[in-house]
């Protein structure tokens, strides 16, 4: 292979807080906040010092509301605080994205939208903010998803993902381009056309959305956000396909695994160049490789039915233990908190998800989830409390912890309507919204259907119908979707509330 280049301090302890003023009274007061005023007046008050002790005192009172009470308070808290501190680019967002979806969404996200246009110069409009969107919500009846644009290329589109942050969003296609867009006034414009040899196979974000990896047959380029420009910074060669491409957390590292080899490859960032560190050996292709959640461990499956964990130190790997199944494994996942492992096995038509429990470097299995198809994908909740499985044979099935066991606690089927019956159900894939809480699912016989935990239950809350087959649909963090479905376009959708809608029913009481 062949790699070019292109081209503490100490904090004072915090501050014991005086009995609040007027001024922090009425600025508690003024109908944007759906919190007792006290507790409104404790964190404004609070957040006038730079002490980091104090940020993380607020953000403890924060992450007691979230856990109570909101939908989508949990998803702003960490797009606004991702460092305990609040984010400096909350106002821009406002302006180029979440003020137009307020005025739109109803009376009250108008009046709401009116009432934050009004302290849009405070020092806690942030905040405001933060709680004001699932307020807005909590007051709203049933909500829907309207699409709002499409994005095209000259050839099939193959996938489409948002950035982690969802400023940005990135489209590969078969047309030899990935496009990465960014979102402007509220707009979803074009910013960088990558163009590669061949058909673009796979692209993926690092965590922190500043590094951009995408890759065709022949070759794999490496993107970094610098500034507001995005920056072509290393062409990587190689002889085969890519199948797979996923950064580390940190974005020091990523892994390749190749259509074909016995080996996923291991790369670092060195002085600023990217270098093949370490080769990952298996006896039989290797079908998947992704980095645990704090980056410490790897996982790589087998066509052999061998699975194995590596710890990943100092940029080496040692194997600390393996997992061998009877059947192919084509997929195996870590859950967030390192505790789990899932394997998907196909053996012909069938298909099976097995979880294990990590415990002193030994895999105990828990739960086997069936299908009569094959399994097309598989994916944890970002809290690890649920795992979702789709199937070719149309079916959708959650997990999670009934009475302190493992059990399906949800079944979504796939029909698709009457027009699309020349297509089969398959589910091409399932994946959660950024606080677990909303399922999307996106299939072969034209639907993408959302489901919310309602209650502590699953329910379906929206179907999206298209004229074609759809391959890929996923949340952005703060609940825009996207949808492909199997043509040249990726579609957007936003939430809204339904219109004339008489269901009393709050989809929100999530």
């Amino acid at each position: 292979m062949q790699v070019t280049p292109s081209g503490k301090r100490p904090f004072p302890t915090p501050p014991t807080p005086n009995a609040p003023d007027i001024e922090s009274a009425t600025f508690a007061n003024r109908g944007t906040v759906a919190l007792p005023d006290e507790m409104v007046i404790k964190i404004l008050m609070n957040l006038g010092t730079t002490d980091i002790a104090v940020y993380r005192s607020v953000n403890r009172h924060w992450q007691t509301l979230i856990d109570t009470h909101h939908l989508l308070a949990r998803s702003f808290y960490r797009d606004c605080h991702l460092t305990q501190r609040v984010n400096s680019l909350t106002v821009e967002r406002y302006h180029s994205h979440i003020r137009g979806w307020l005025r739109d969404f109803s009376d009250s996200g108008r009046k709401t939208a009116e009432q934050l246009d009004n302290i849009l110069g405070d020092k806690h409009f942030s905040e405001v903010l933060f709680f004001s969107i699932p307020k807005l919500l909590l007051n709203s009846n049933e909500l829907t998803y309207q699409h709002v644009a499409t994005i095209a290329h000259l050839g099939v589109v193959r996938d489409a993902s948002f950035s982690p942050d969802g400023k940005y969003l990135v489209t590969i296609s078969t047309d030899k381009t990935a496009k990465l867009w960014e979102l402007e006034g509220g707009q979803w414009r074009e910013k960088v056309t990558i163009r590669h040899l061949d058909w673009v196979m796979n692209a993926s974000f690092s965590l922190d959305g500043k590094l951009l990896m995408t890759s065709s047959c022949a070759e794999a380029k490496i993107w970094q956000l610098e500034g507001d420009q995005w920056q072509e910074k290393a062409t990587i060669w190689y002889s085969e396909p890519v199948d797979d491409v996923h950064f580390s957390p940190d974005g020091k590292h990523f892994l390749i695994v190749l259509d074909g080899d016995y080996t996923a490859k291991l790369w670092e960032l060195v002085g600023g160049q990217w270098r093949e560190n370490v080769t990952l050996r298996h006896s039989a292709r290797v079908m998947r490789a992704s980095f645990s959640p704090d980056g410490k461990h790897l996982v790589t499956a087998s066509r052999d039915g061998v699975v194995k964990i590596w710890k990943l130190d100092d940029g080496q790997c040692e194997e600390k233990f393996t997992i061998a199944h009877p059947k192919t494994v084509s997929d195996a996942r870590l859950s967030p908190d390192g505790k789990h492992l899932v394997t998907v096995t196909s053996r012909y038509s069938s298909g099976n998800a097995i979880l294990w429990e990590l415990v002193d470097n030994q895999a105990q299995k828990r739960v086997t989830i069936e299908h009569s198809k094959v399994v097309s994908d598989v994916n944890f909740s970002p809290d690890g409390k649920h795992l979702v499985t789709g199937s070719y044979d149309g079916t959708v099935k959650i997990c999670g912890l009934i009475d302190g066991k493992w059990q399906v606690k949800a079944k979504i089927q796939h029909f698709g309507p009457a027009k699309m019956l020349h297509y089969s159900p398959l589910v091409a894939n399932a994946s959660f919204s950024r606080d677990g809480k909303l399922l999307v699912t996106a299939s072969y016989d034209g639907t993408a259907k959302i489901c919310g935990l309602v209650g502590g239950k699953w329910q379906e809350i929206v179907t999206i119908e298209h004229s074609e087959a759809v391959k890929i649909a996923s949340f952005s963090p703060d609940y825009q979707l996207i949808t492909v479905p199997r043509d040249n376009t990726a579609r957007i959708w936003v939430l809204k509330k339904k219109e004339n809608d008489d269901n009393p029913e709050l989809i929100t009481s999530l």
